[in-house]
């Protein structure tokens, strides 16, 4: 991922693997993975 601006760019590399837990109904459940890979896009891009 690259800003718009061109001040910073990231690049991450997660496998196929899902760690999400699924209900009786066979939805995904939220991970704290999940969280916690939405706070280093967050940081990486914006700080």
């Amino acid at each position: 991922m690259t800003r718009a601006d061109g001040k910073r760019q990231m690049a991450v590399a997660l496998n196929m693997q899902r760690w999400n837990g699924l209900d009786s109904s066979g939805k995904p459940q939220p991970h704290p993975i999940d969280d916690a890979l939405a706070t280093l896009y967050r940081v990486a891009m914006y700080g």
